[in-house]
């Protein structure tokens, strides 16, 4: 720690631990742990509509984002993350809906853009109260962007059910 911080206090949030992400080819994990909505009840029609791909969403239990396959990130903004996974699929992280309004505020970005990440990697934190206070669902949607190209591609979570950060969620073989 550095001595300002030390001290004044820090404002940035410590880095999480990377969580043990249940990875194996063709599958995504889960990016945030919490309750898994109805994708139709996602309050934002162009995610509940599925329009970028098949999509997970959860309303997480804590501010950690973690990487939801291996790969690498091909896009890295404070609310939204894409990874180009190392067996071809796409996947775009999405934190609150209307977040990017916020510029950033709220958001601690532990992975940027070109960078390598492991599945259960943290990539970014966020202030839940913050996302709130600013008026956004503090929904996180883990979209598969090339879903086209996986015709047996299934959502294995179930709706309304709990998951764990690294559980898996999307199989596309």
């Amino acid at each position: 720690m550095r001595f300002f911080d030390k001290l004044f206090g820090s404002k940035k949030p410590a880095k999480p631990e990377a969580v043990a992400a249940k990875a194996e080819r063709g599958v995504v994990c889960a990016a945030v742990g919490g309750r898994v909505e109805v994708t139709a009840d996602i309050p934002d029609p162009m995610f509940a509509g599925e329009m970028m791909g098949r999509t997970v969403a959860v309303w997480p239990e804590a501010g950690e984002v973690f990487a939801p396959i291996s790969g690498t990130l091909t896009a890295a903004m404070p609310h939204a993350f894409g990874i180009a996974g190392d067996d071809g699929v796409e996947v775009l992280i999405h934190v609150g809906v209307d977040t990017v309004s916020m510029n950033g505020e709220g958001f601690t970005v532990w992975a940027e853009k070109g960078a390598r990440v492991a599945a259960g990697d943290p990539i970014v934190s966020f202030d839940k109260a913050k996302v709130k206070a600013a008026g956004h669902p503090d929904i996180v949607m883990t979209i598969v962007t090339n879903s086209d190209d996986y015709p047996q591609l299934q959502v294995i979570v179930e709706t309304e059910s709990t998951v764990s950060a690294g559980d898996q969620a999307i199989r596309t073989a």
